[in-house]
């Protein structure tokens, strides 16, 4: 299997920032568990705005939005205008690639991450737009744990 873990984010509660919190995930991914660590309320959370202007120059340029958690988690590419609510990224400091799958209204994102294919995440990108990786996201999304 390429797709190793599974996060999925609801906004709760309506704020400023576009803050989605986890309410289900498979739990085991080492880089989201530590950000869950440090709230308040142990519970992984991110904001998915605009590219902040910490980011580079470079990835301000290429990124369309950004997920953040205090520090940068991901640029997100959404490069297939057919698609918008499919996108790619990679969780910083890691080699391991982001798929994202967003609800129309953004109120609901599903990150499903692949470990050590960072440097494959377009071709990855294009497996999940074509639907080559329908088999695996449903099986992984049946491993979740609720936390809702």
């Amino acid at each position: 299997m390429i797709l190793t873990d599974y996060y999925l984010m609801k906004e709760i509660k309506v704020l400023k920032s576009h803050r989605l919190d986890c309410v289900a995930s498979t739990g085991g991914y080492l880089p989201f568990e530590t950000i869950a660590q440090r709230a308040r309320d142990k519970r992984f959370f991110l904001y998915y705005n605009g590219v902040p202007d910490t980011f580079s120059v470079n990835a301000q340029r290429k990124a369309d939005q950004a997920i953040t958690n205090g520090d940068n988690i991901s640029s997100v590419f959404t490069p297939d205008l057919e698609n918008p609510l499919f996108g790619y990224g990679d969780t910083k400091g890691t080699n391991d690639a982001l798929l994202f799958l967003f609800t129309p209204d953004y109120k609901q994102l599903e990150i499903f991450v692949a470990r050590g294919y960072k440097n494959n995440v377009k071709g990855l990108f294009n497996l999940f737009l074509d639907g080559e990786l329908l088999d695996e996201i449903e099986q992984i999304r049946k491993q979740v744990e609720c936390k809702e």
